[in-house]
């Protein structure tokens, strides 16, 4: 009888283990802010080509020092700038 006992045991610890998980998954971290669903989040603001054109100035001078990413970032402010 012992035994049985055991196993009812061991079954319903098993059982409950997934749903306390799945519970404690929806409530909200102590450590960490909850994340924004993105249907409540405004949308991203629009740039201006003027403004995509200054960023891209940017990312170039920021990435001297590698050349295989400032060359791509210069291919394409002159993609997007030049033409």
């Amino acid at each position: 009888m012992r035994h049985n006992s055991t196993r009812l045991i061991l079954l319903l610890t098993l059982f409950a283990l997934p749903l306390s998980n799945a519970i404690a998954e929806r409530g909200e971290s102590v450590m960490f802010e909850p994340k924004a669903h993105p249907f409540t989040e405004p949308p991203p603001k629009q740039q201006s080509e003027a403004e995509k054109c200054q960023q891209l100035q940017q990312q170039i001078e920021a990435l001297k020092g590698k050349p295989q990413r400032r060359h791509a970032a210069i291919e394409r402010h002159k993609k997007t700038c030049l033409e």
